[in-house]
């Protein structure tokens, strides 16, 4: 039994149902993974890579693959993924249909949060513009 989950916000007046993480902007399957990092496109920032492809479903998707080879220790892992959900969460809706998976490079764990959702913003931009001239 899996807990439940804690980004589900209550509809409100202020469109919160909009900024929702739903199972559907998620990316699932391995064969989706192999199909991105295959035939993907890559954007970098210092501390961050990006690989984009044209989505498989009608919007934006996000798929996470941060190693322990690249970010040793686990707390580091999952800050990285948390800020890298997030961002994505909050700008999802910007974005054309795609799939993104993101990697970690190294040192990307020493990062300031601050600096870290800079990178991550400026990525998903970057990876929207490429998508969009593939298109």
């Amino acid at each position: 039994m899996s807990a439940p989950s804690t980004v589900t916000e209550s509809p409100g007046p202020d469109g919160a149902r909009r900024l929702r993480f739903p199972r559907s902007a998620r990316m699932l399957t391995g064969r989706d993974y192999q199909r991105v990092m295959r035939g993907g496109a890559r954007v970098h920032t210092a501390n961050l890579m990006l690989v984009v492809a044209t989505g498989a479903s009608d919007q934006a998707r996000l798929g996470l693959a941060v190693s322990r080879r690249r970010v040793r220790l686990a707390h580091e892992r999952n800050r990285i993924k948390r800020v890298a959900r997030e961002t994505f969460r909050l700008h999802r809706h910007d974005m054309p249909s795609m799939d993104v998976v993101v990697l970690a490079k190294p040192g990307a764990d020493r990062l300031p949060m601050e600096d870290l959702q800079r990178q991550m913003r400026q990525a998903l931009k970057k990876a929207s513009r490429k998508c969009d001239r593939s298109s």
